[in-house]
């Protein structure tokens, strides 16, 4: 089992910038509760935390406006509260718009750091970048049959499950 901060310096992805930095700061965020990443034999749920909890804290830290903006756990559980997905007795078309409100958002913040966010779409190997950032946004909001929604769902979940609802 990898420790939290070995994988985090895998998300990075050879990144020696702000992507890097946004990494390590989702370690320590969650290193508290996640000391080591559990490698699963089918849904890779700390994987997944680690990478969204990367891409919202890029997003948070460089798509603020704020220079020098540190993202905080209590930030975090207020982005969970908004960006929460219905539970399973929802209405289908209620989960729909709250994953299309999920990934708007997040692309939003990504695009507002000056990437260049393409629409979701089918996971496959053409959809590959260069860009760190707009790989791991691919890994997570690209579709396949292995599981029945973008990755980042079950990612805001955990981040959920981390960070707990925001008290307001």
């Amino acid at each position: 089992m990898p420790s939290i901060w070995e994988y985090a310096d895998q998300v990075a992805a050879g990144d020696t910038g702000s992507w890097r930095v946004a990494t390590l700061r989702a370690a320590i965020l969650l290193a508290p509760t996640h000391p080591v990443i559990v490698l699963p034999s089918r849904f890779p749920v700390h994987q997944v935390l680690v990478q969204t909890t990367s891409l919202v804290v890029y997003g948070r830290t460089h798509g603020s406006g704020v220079p020098g903006h540190v993202v905080s756990g209590p930030e975090l559980a207020a982005w969970v509260t908004e960006h929460a997905l219905p539970g399973p007795d929802s209405a289908p078309g209620n989960l729909a718009a709250a994953v299309r409100h999920l990934l708007d958002g997040v692309a939003s913040m990504l695009r507002a750091a000056g990437h260049r966010i393409p629409e979701p779409g089918l996971r496959s190997l053409r959809r590959h970048s260069p860009d760190p950032v707009v790989q791991q946004w691919h890994d997570l909001a690209d579709v396949d049959e292995a599981f029945p929604g973008p990755l980042m769902c079950l990612g805001v979940a955990a981040m959920s499950d981390t960070f707990g609802p925001a008290i307001v």
